[in-house]
């Protein structure tokens, strides 16, 4: 198989960095990731962006220099494998702690990737986080809300190094998946399955 660059793909796939964090993801990540990803959600409820209804995301961890490119959906079956390694690199990087990410949450993702006709991976700025990690975060900034759905694994804060902020805020909103808020001063644009809002 041709390389592509930082996200080759192995036979499955899904590839990540030689992090030795990402080395120990089968352990840290076996038990709330594993129940994620023996969920089957019927294919028909995600938006298909591609002809072989295939499902692929690539990342990039701000915070841990981890890159990671997965194939989650192939057909109409979910790829466990993958859905482990993405709820891995979208863990929280303050604890260690992983949990199983809203399936329509990388559903929303894939799309906008293609509507926004990116080429570069989404840089995470935050995925999921732990109870502990939101308590501090909230009594630091008024700006982290108490209940966040990052809690819950329906939220993130991402951007995309070829699209401008702006542009990739206007995408999302455009779609009417859930919530979407700019963060111009942090660079970065939140999305999640919540609710239909914008900020």
């Amino acid at each position: 198989m041709a390389s592509q660059g930082p996200f080759a793909a192995t036979q499955h796939e899904n590839t990540t960095d030689s992090s030795p964090l990402l080395g120990r993801r089968r352990l840290l990540g076996l038990g709330l990731a594993a129940a994620a990803s023996s969920m089957m959600v019927p294919a028909a409820a995600f938006a298909s962006t591609g002809s072989s209804g295939d499902k692929t995301l690539t990342f990039y961890n701000t915070h841990t220099d981890e890159k990671l490119k997965a194939t989650y959906l192939r057909g109409s079956s979910f790829d466990k494998g993958a859905l482990r390694d993405i709820n891995h690199i979208l863990r929280d990087f303050r604890t260690g702690d992983v949990f199983a990410m809203d399936l329509k949450l990388l559903d929303l993702l894939t799309e906008l990737h293609w509507k926004t006709g990116s080429k570069q991976p989404f840089q995470i700025i935050s995925g999921y986080r732990s109870p502990k990690t939101n308590t501090m975060l909230n009594a630091e900034s008024s700006g982290v809300a108490k209940r966040s759905m990052h809690l819950d694994g329906k939220a993130i804060d991402i951007r995309l190094s070829d699209v401008k902020l702006k542009t990739l805020h206007e995408t999302a909103i455009s779609m009417k998946r859930g919530g979407v808020g700019m963060y111009t001063a942090s660079n970065f644009v939140h999305v999640d399955t919540g609710r239909v809002r914008y900020w």
